[in-house]
């Protein structure tokens, strides 16, 4: 299993059609084989600042998910306008339970 997590920084001034675009697209995407997480959240709209967090089975499921057309679109639409990009990929061992509170 892999989580891939980080930041996108996006013109300010697109925050809304890409929260708009990403509303018509998620649940397209959770329905996806081996997508078990998929959020894409504005975390400081007036800075442009987007939270990525997605869970997938592994990476032959992410490789599908960014061969899809409505990824493809959107990545083109907003890839020009990203300021800057940190997000990484982790491998994931396992689930475990929560510690005790």
């Amino acid at each position: 299993m892999i989580f891939v997590a980080g930041t996108l920084t996006l013109e300010p001034a697109l925050v809304g059609d890409f929260q708009k675009d990403v509303a018509a697209m998620v649940d397209r995407v959770r329905q996806e084989q081996g997508c078990f997480h998929y959020s894409l959240l504005a975390e400081d709209a007036a800075a442009g600042l987007i939270n990525v967090m997605e869970q997938w089975q592994d990476d032959a499921a992410l490789a599908v998910h960014f061969k899809q057309p409505w990824i493809v679109d959107f990545f083109n639409k907003y890839s020009k306008h990203l300021r800057a990009a940190n997000v990484k990929i982790y491998d994931i061992s396992g689930e475990r339970p929560q510690p005790a509170m």
